[in-house]
């Protein structure tokens, strides 16, 4: 059955309390599950969360939209990854032209985490994010979207369904056009839309949406 679990949705760090229940705690992670894959977009503490079915998949495809710490920092604690004899496929783009597996090795490794990758339970195996690439049946396709350091808009497409992950991006004008085509006529639409109008004056340079933008953007689609 096809279906979006939204694992996690806050930034830019975990959050808890009763204030927050409605929407959970964890930062950013979305299990895509289509036409009888499981993709994983981005790996906030969301990913911890992961369902049953998925953990007991011998491979796993994450595609991340970029590589700032709350979309990554679910990696190292995530169920499947401590578990032997799995399989990560890891794919994102170069972090300000550094290789996905050279940002793993110095994020996760002594002082700041006792174990590194090469002791991860499941085995990583990293690529940099092409423009399209195919985990079976599903076509993931990304496009360049405004945010410091960079980020990755991603499309998944399969059996005439369109699911469009647009997070942690500024819908400027220059950028408005290509974002509307690359998202227009999707049956899903997950975008950024992090801070209230009154908030944004001194956010605008944050690399994020109002939510009001990310609605009216999400309408024209």
């Amino acid at each position: 059955m096809d279906r979006i679990t939204i694992l996690g949705v806050r930034g830019s760090v975990p959050v808890s309390g009763a204030d927050y229940a409605r929407y959970g705690g964890a930062t950013t992670s979305v299990l895509v599950q289509l036409d009888g894959e499981a993709i994983v977009l981005d790996a906030g503490t969301g990913l911890l969360r992961l369902p049953p079915d998925v953990l007991e998949r011998s491979a796993l495809t994450l595609v991340l939209s970029h590589a700032h710490l709350d979309h990554l920092c679910g990696l190292p604690m995530c169920p499947y990854v401590m578990r032997q004899g799995k399989t990560l496929e890891l794919y994102a783009a170069p972090a300000e032209g550094m290789p996905i597996a050279d940002v793993l090795n110095k994020l996760y490794a002594p002082p700041v985490w006792p174990v590194p990758p090469e002791r991860f339970g499941a085995a990583i195996r990293c690529h940099d994010l092409p423009g399209s690439f195919s985990v079976g049946s599903v076509r993931v396709e990304s496009m360049d979207g405004v945010h410091p350091g960079g980020v990755k808009l991603l499309r998944l497409r399969a059996g005439g369904k369109r699911v469009v992950f647009a997070t942690d991006f500024t819908l400027t004008d220059a950028l408005r056009p290509a974002v509307a085509d690359f998202a227009r006529g999707c049956d899903v639409l997950l975008c950024d839309g992090q801070y209230s109008e009154a908030e944004w004056p001194v956010r605008a340079a944050f690399g994020h949406n109002t939510w009001a933008a990310a609605a009216a953007f999400g309408a024209d689609c």
